[in-house]
C-alpha cells in the first residue's frame, strides 16, 4: 500500500512541469548517437525526454549538496570500467 501512497504523491508533481536534476554520475560515458552524427553522453536521451514532457532539467556530474530545489532527482550511474 506504501508505494501507491509514494506514486500518488509523485504525480502531481512529474504530471505538472517539474524541476529535476539528473545526476550524470560517470559523464565520461559517451556513445555514437547516429540520429545526431556525433557521440553523446548518458544523459542526452533522458534529458530530451524530460524536456519534451514540459520539464526543467538540470543536468550536474556531482550530486549536489541542496536537492530542496528539485521535484525529483535521476541518478545515472554510467558503466562499470576495470
Amino acid at each position: 500500500m506504501k508505494p501507491f501512497f509514494l506514486t500518488a504523491a509523485l504525480l502531481p508533481a512529474l504530471a505538472l512541469g517539474a524541476n529535476i536534476c539528473v545526476w550524470n554520475y560517470d559523464s565520461l560515458d559517451r556513445y555514437y548517437d547516429p540520429q545526431l552524427a556525433e557521440s553523446a553522453d548518458c544523459s542526452f536521451r533522458v534529458r530530451q525526454a524530460l524536456i519534451d514532457q514540459g520539464h526543467a532539467v538540470t543536468v550536474t556530474p556531482a550530486l549536489p549538496q541542496d536537492l530542496t530545489g528539485f521535484d525529483a532527482v535521476f541518478c545515472l550511474m554510467g558503466w562499470f570500467r576495470c
